[in-house]
């Protein structure tokens, strides 16, 4: 399984895709091995800060992100990998820390842990 979204930041913003979708991914139903990548399109390095959970698993924290004009390559761009287990909640939020808005891809592998 596979969630996807690009997704453009205003200024200053933050944002949730999975919740802001309304994603089915967003609650884990049974166990499974979260890859996660991140890519911010547009905008300087730096600019635009990442925090992402699973569970009580805090994988980062206000941190950066890889900045590219391209979609997530796999595996090279799937820097965060974790266990998760119903009914563990996956959340990614991106912050807007410049005036101008910043384009930002997000890709979440759900691969079943048997």
């Amino acid at each position: 399984m596979l969630f996807s979204d690009t997704f453009s930041i205003p200024a200053g913003a933050t944002d949730t895709p999975l919740s802001r979708r309304g994603s089915l991914f967003e609650f884990i139903k049974a166990p499974t091995i979260l890859e996660i990548a991140l890519i911010q399109q547009t905008g300087a390095i730096g600019a635009l800060l990442a925090s992402i959970s699973s569970g009580t698993d805090i994988l980062l924290e206000e941190g950066p992100i890889i900045v590219a004009a391209r979609f997530p390559v796999y595996p090279d761009d799937f820097f965060w990998r974790d266990e998760a287990a119903p009914p563990d909640r996956l959340r990614i939020a991106t912050r807007n820390t410049t005036a101008g808005a910043i384009v930002c891809v997000t890709v979440v592998k759900f691969n079943p842990a048997f």
